[in-house]
């Protein structure tokens, strides 16, 4: 799931000896170790900051996005010849962590803008943050940082209306409508943090 780590371990007990390891996803080689020294290539810039190659073999990738679904592929290099062990992974979209926050609840008169403000300490450049709505936690906002991509707004209910601050992670909704009542959630995740909140909006 977007937000969460995973760990490759391709168990290389084994092998006696090897050389080199190198790992691959969609071809180029995203971390190596030859032995002596781990690398992580300068061209995986989709996998800056989340790479952990552990001189066991082992691949650990924080902080995943659906980008990084796809196949990995782990070439051994050992004294007998190279072996290939591959890994299938997907990512799924963020689900809704309103049972990780406290809810904070708000009211306002139907027509009034209402602006949703996150909590979180600071913003490092690399966050993903998704916004929900309702008890089914519809996705309604989401904006990659990282990506420098504009936000993506997706319920039809709020079209026009959403307004998702990238440099704060705030929602502002114009135009209110007592159908907009209900639990809102964002979740917020980088490298570095994860951050959940709630929120329950009542319009009358």
């Amino acid at each position: 799931m977007e937000g969460d780590s995973v760990t490759l371990n391709p168990d290389l007990t084994q092998i006696q000896k090897f050389y080199l390891l190198e790992w691959r996803f969609g071809g180029p080689v995203i971390a190596q170790y030859d032995g002596n020294d781990i690398s992580y290539p300068s061209h995986s810039e989709i996998f800056r900051d989340r790479l952990q190659l552990e001189r066991t073999g082992s691949l650990t990738i924080k902080n995943m996005k659906t980008k990084h679904s796809g196949l990995y592929k782990l070439q051994i290099s050992h004294s007998s010849g190279t072996l290939i062990r591959k890994f299938n992974v997907t990512v799924s979209e963020t689900a809704s962590d309103a049972g990780k926050a406290e809810i904070k609840s708000m009211s306002l008169i139907e027509g009034n803008p209402v602006t949703l403000q996150t909590d979180v300490p600071q913003l490092y450049g690399d966050e993903l943050i998704v916004w929900r709505f309702g008890d089914e936690g519809k996705l309604i906002a989401k904006v990659d940082i990282e990506a420098k991509s504009s936000p993506l707004y997706y319920d039809e209910r709020f079209r026009d209306r959403l307004q998702l601050d990238h440099q704060t992670g705030y929602l502002t909704i114009t135009n209110t409508r007592t159908t907009d009542s209900g639990l809102y959630t964002v979740g917020i995740s980088s490298n570095r943090q994860k951050f959940y909140q709630a929120y329950f909006v009542n319009i009358s």
